[in-house]
């Protein structure tokens, strides 16, 4: 092997000794441009020449390097889908990306998914105190009966995603799309939605307890038996929205605050049946 060609092999692939892949292809490459060094120089160049051909041949060796690298990296966070019944807890996991991951029982308090791609994963009965999901694409996932106490999904896409009897106090929602969510059962005490999409979301039996609406548009949103003492509509523009009381939630519902909200004739008039308080109101 001609030293000034190894020389070079090995300060480019110097970075990236570790991966397997990438020892493969530079064993590959020796191989193929010794064969083409000794060709040149039959053909007459010299040992200069020759060697810059050689080099120029192959093209540029650094960004297949690169494009190894990133596709050996997807792979490796893609190869174990079930990650079920694992300790992940205070893990940084920023960025992964695991389609239809399933994390069911885990425990993952403290965690930080932010800008990670989890869409249609699966969060059954798991530990998510306290864990980032800041920006991460969560389309269809589903957190059924789990612990998320302080939890941050801002700016997160949760379209259509599904937290059945959850717990879900103090969860900090601001910005996120929650297009189709679910939240059946589920308990948002003092949840923060701000500046929310709130686009044919279920409320159905949940807890809204003191939460904030203040200022959004909710379009075709479900509040069927939800618990709304306390619960915070001003300024907000209702549309198409359904309010269903149950016995048990008929007194929260003069406990809701609906001042300065904009609302269609419909939803006045099951709201104003249920005897809410609809001082302000604007009807449209």
């Amino acid at each position: 092997m001609n030293k000034k060609l190894m020389k070079y092999l090995d300060g480019v692939f110097s970075p990236y000794e570790d991966l397997n892949s990438v020892k493969e292809l530079k064993e590959e490459l020796s191989v193929d441009l010794q064969e083409k060094l000794s060709d040149f120089k039959h053909q007459g160049y010299d040992d200069e020449t020759a060697f810059q051909m050689t080099i120029d041949s192959i093209g540029d060796i650094e960004e297949i390097v690169e494009s190894i690298t990133v596709q050996t990296k997807e792979l490796k966070q893609m190869v174990r889908h079930d990650l079920s019944m694992n300790n992940l807890q205070d893990s940084d996991l920023r960025g992964v990306k695991v389609h239809r991951g399933k994390f069911d029982a885990s425990a993952l308090k403290g965690a930080d998914f932010s800008t990670a791609d989890l869409a249609n994963s699966s969060y059954v009965c798991t530990d998510l105190k306290d864990v980032r999901f800041n920006g991460a694409d969560l389309s269809g996932a589903t957190f059924n009966m789990s612990a998320l106490e302080n939890a941050s999904f801002e700016c997160a896409n949760l379209t259509g995603a599904k937290f059945l009897v959850s717990d879900l106090k103090g969860v900090r929602f601001d910005g996120a799309n929650l297009s189709g969510v679910k939240f059946s059962i589920s308990s948002l005490n003092n949840a923060s939605f701000k500046g929310t999409i709130l686009d044919n979301t279920e409320f159905s039996t949940a807890d809204l307890s003191d939460v904030s609406f203040d200022n959004l548009t909710l379009h075709n949103t479900v509040f069927f038996k939800s618990g709304l003492t306390g619960t915070s509509f001003r300024n907000a523009i209702l549309k198409n929205v359904s309010f269903k009381i149950s016995f048990k939630t008929k007194k929260t519902i003069k406990k809701a605050i609906f001042d300065g909200a904009t609302m269609d004739k419909l939803t006045f008039a099951v709201l104003k049946g249920f005897n809410a308080n609809l001082t302000n109101v604007k009807v449209i």
